[in-house]
């Protein structure tokens, strides 16, 4: 058996840091994307008996290779604390206890992890890992000192004591949704989901967007409305597929905003947020833009206006209507940079087409936050460019991501390679596009960007590679 400590400190109480923990969505928020996927949280949150799985990451991959890991929940050996402990993994023993007490300032933290990989003689394995969770439990510590400064200045309801907003998040399942939702939860607000399925958990709602099922009052409870569901665009456009593209977002933006309008006036929602993308610009920019420029042409810039038109529905009744124009997001969990990462550690990355395009990026934290500013903050309204502030462009993406992972950026990919994954339409309105965006509203309004530069965003979602 092999032992592991890792003791840190937080600005908090300690009862109010053991809530925290204790709250939905804290675990998607406090693990590092490139260490652990979140694949179901336990519910209720580190209640005994309760279980989490996720898929950890094997050591030196970038979070590149994961494999399955559930854990069970017990009481700790003290008021603040709390313990998981293996159920199923690559380990054959596993036991986490987590402590938290009072020191000045704030809190200490006390992590102590038993673990065996198996039968005598991995030493070496026991090291490595041992050497992975030490950056892994670093990562942890930043992630929470980064949202307990977000929660700070949203006036978080675990921290100031007030009652939280009712927020019903549509699109909970994909990989934004679960951080918007964990990022409301954890603050202490109430969070609804509409799901497609048969509901698991109280906290989630019934719908169909495509025969047309909801619920009102679920909207009747809300105080806001999030929706960002929609099929990927990630694909070949074709007739078929642009079809469900739109529908996927039209139909079930139209069902929410009609269903807010049969409402009575009080029942309504405050605010109504609203996923869209920096496609509405088009796929060629000549100078960067902001939320003032006009729509540009194509698939996805026709698309969006019709999607933001959608919900802009919702304003003839009074409700305050945000529109997130999303750029790329980056993360290790999925999408470009997960595509993009196996090529350059193979010595085989390089820019997309001549590099000279401007690429719209966002990291996918600060994609997340920008969902939870929109609806916190009042007077953010209409289109809101989600992009980060420091703007690239391929060329400087392919060697920012060479230099992190200490590899050449010397195999370009040219452009017919993407039109064969992607079709000529596809190719050009997304590998291809020269999109330069500019966040104007979002600095107007006070956000702070939790990764403001490409070198923060990859340093976060690849780590080191431990």
């Amino acid at each position: 058996m092999t032992n592991f400590e890792w003791t840190s400190e937080v600005p908090l109480a300690a009862e109010t840091t053991y809530l925290w923990h204790a709250q939905p969505g804290a675990l998607t928020r406090l693990s590092p994307h490139w260490a652990q996927e979140i694949v179901e949280e336990s519910y209720p949150p580190i209640a005994p008996g309760s279980v989490a799985q996720v898929k950890t990451s094997v050591p030196g991959s970038y979070g590149l290779v994961r494999r399955p890991f559930s854990s069970v929940h017990s009481e700790g050996p003290s008021r603040f604390s709390f313990v998981d402990e293996l159920k199923k993994g690559p380990l054959s023993q596993w036991k986490h206890t987590h402590e938290f007490s009072s020191v000045a300032g704030g809190t200490k933290i006390d992590d102590h992890i038993e673990f065996s990989m198996g039968p005598a003689g991995f030493d070496s394995i026991d090291r490595t890992l041992i050497h992975n969770l030490e950056a892994t439990f670093e990562a942890r510590h930043t992630r929470m000192l980064m949202d307990i400064e977000f929660l700070e200045r949203m006036n978080a309801p675990l921290l100031t004591q007030k009652k939280g907003k009712r927020i019903l998040i549509a699109g909970s399942s994909g990989l934004v949704g679960r951080q918007v939702a964990a990022l409301f939860s954890s603050a202490g607000h109430f969070v609804r989901l509409l799901v497609r399925r048969t509901p698991k958990f109280e906290y989630e709602s019934h719908w169909n967007p495509e025969l047309g099922i909801i619920n009102p009052r679920d909207l009747a409870w809300a105080d806001a409305v999030v929706h960002l569901g929609g099929r990927s665009i990630a694909t070949r456009f074709t007739k078929k597929a642009k079809e469900e593209i739109r529908s996927s977002r039209i139909d079930s933006t139209t069902l929410l905003a009609e269903t807010m309008r049969t409402l009575p006036e009080a029942k309504r929602p405050e605010v109504f947020v609203c996923a869209s993308a920096v496609g509405i610009y088009g796929s060629h920019a000549e100078v960067p833009v902001d939320e003032t420029a006009p729509a540009g042409d194509g698939f996805l810039a026709e698309l969006c206006q019709e999607w933001e038109a959608a919900a802009a529905r919702v304003e003839e009744l009074g409700i305050r209507r945000v529109s997130i124009r999303s750029g790329i997001a980056l993360t290790s969990l999925s999408g470009f940079l997960k595509l993009q990462t196996p090529l350059y550690l193979a010595g085989a990355g390089g820019r997309l087409g001549s590099g000279e395009q401007g690429l719209a990026w966002v990291s996918l934290d600060d994609l997340a936050r920008s969902y939870v500013h929109a609806v916190l903050t009042n007077y953010v309204r209409g289109p809101v460019n989600a992009v980060a502030p420091d703007m690239v462009s391929q060329q400087e993406f392919a060697e920012t991501l060479a230099a992190h992972l200490h590899r050449p950026a010397r195999v370009p990919t040219p452009g017919f390679v993407t039109e064969l994954v992607l079709g000529a339409d596809g190719a050009k309105e997304l590998a291809l596009a020269d999109q330069k965006v500019r966040p104007e509203r979002l600095e107007e309004t006070g956000y702070q960007f939790a990764h403001p530069t490409l070198t923060d965003c990859l340093e976060e979602e690849l780590g080191s590679g431990a």
